[in-house]
Parts: C-alpha cells; structure tokens; sequence
C-alpha cells in the first residue's frame, strides 16, 4: 500500500485545481477571461482611436465546462470524467485532452494545483474492512 502511495504523489491526474485568476465570468455557458492592457504602445494607439484596447479570451465548450468543474475539490480525473460523459470519448482521450488544457492554463497563471485530499482518494484495504 505504501507503494502505492509513493506512486500517487506524482500523478498529474490526481493534484486538485484551484482558479488563480478572477477577472472571468460565464456568459451563456461559456467562460470569458478579461485582461488589462498594460502595454504602453497599445494604450497609445487605443487612445489615438479613441478606443480602450481591451483583450479578452473567451474559452469554447469543452475548455469552459472544463474550467466551470473547477472547484478546488475535484481532481483533474474527476473532471476529466465529466468531460468524458460531455463528450462521448474515450476515458485516456477524454484525460490527455483535460491535463493538456490544465497545463496551458497553469503555465499562463490562471489556476494552481494543490495535492488532493489522500485520505479521500485511497483505496479502502483488506485490513480496515
């Protein structure tokens, strides 16, 4: 069972998102992340035009649904199984798909993990039966 453990400690699968950043909201079902500009030629030339250079991101639907499960509990697995029930895959597919997206999103600083609950994800053993 130790093993078993050591292993688990670095599977990606297994760490818990939590959304970093807090400028978003969800319209319709999809998620749109907002930024500010803080380059100073863009600003410039927003206000040249009189226009407020505005940068947005909005997520399509699987990466909003994706990003909607994230509630600080779930494990990037569990997700990983509503998005398989979303969308017909297959569970490694439905996997690769989830942790790529988790990766791309935490390499920009949108979300951090933080390792799950042990207790909680252990498999029940013949001894404490």
């Amino acid at each position: 069972m130790r093993e078993h453990l050591a292993k688990d400690k670095y599977n990606f699968a297994l760490y818990v998102p939590v959304i970093k950043y807090t400028n978003w909201e969800n319209i319709n079902g999809r998620v749109k992340l907002y930024f500010s500009v803080k380059d100073p030629v863009r600003r410039f030339a927003g206000w040249l035009v009189k226009k407020s250079p505005a940068n947005d991101l909005t997520f399509d639907e699987m990466a909003s649904r994706t990003w909607l499960l994230v509630d600080g509990k779930r494990t990037i697995f569990e997700i990983s199984k509503f998005v398989n029930i979303d969308n017909k895959d297959t569970m490694e597919e439905s996997l690769r798909r989830v942790i790529t997206f988790f990766r791309y999103i935490a390499k920009k600083g949108w979300i951090t993990f933080k390792e799950a609950n042990r207790e909680a994800n252990r498999e029940p053993d013949e001894t404490s039966a």
